[in-house]
């Protein structure tokens, strides 16, 4: 999963390099109209082999100005629904809003662990036996941070 601020054209970053990775699928989306990086939507890549992963999911960001914790949060829980929809089993994320949304890596990858629990979450309390077609949560997520100055010392 990588991540998109409303308005941007040109991804940078981690989703830069996934769009370069992807032969500019990314940039096409967002040339077509199908994706303006709006706060909870999404896009959905496959990746053919480009990358060890089958697919990529775009998640956008909402306004940059406005990006905070609680955007983050959102953003996770919005992938994590899309990545169970999809019967996706593992994930792995960049951490959203590490980079050009300014916040603090530590905090943003507790926002988008904290996201995705509460995106998962479902109230089942009244049910006899779950739904037929209710899809698993993924099993694990896994945070991916390149730059190795960003990571807390251990």
């Amino acid at each position: 999963m990588v991540n998109l601020f409303q308005g941007v054209t040109e991804p940078g970053g981690a989703t830069g390099a996934v769009d370069k990775a992807l032969d500019g699928a990314i940039r096409d989306v967002i040339a077509a109209g199908d994706f303006t990086g709006k706060a909870g939507e999404t896009a959905l890549l496959y990746t053919r082999g480009a990358l060890p992963a089958a697919r990529v999911l775009v998640v956008g960001l909402g306004e940059q100005e406005k990006f905070n914790l609680a955007a983050a949060r959102d953003a996770a829980a919005t992938a994590a629904r899309k990545a169970r929809e999809l019967g996706v089993r593992t994930v792995a994320s960049v951490v959203h809003g590490a980079g050009a949304g300014g916040l603090e890596p530590q905090d943003a990858a507790q926002a988008v662990a904290e996201g995705t629990r509460l995106g998962l979450y479902r109230f089942a309390g009244h049910w006899s036996e779950p739904p037929k077609d209710r899809k698993p949560d993924p099993e694990a997520l896994t945070l991916v941070e390149f730059d190795a100055e960003r990571l807390p010392a251990t």
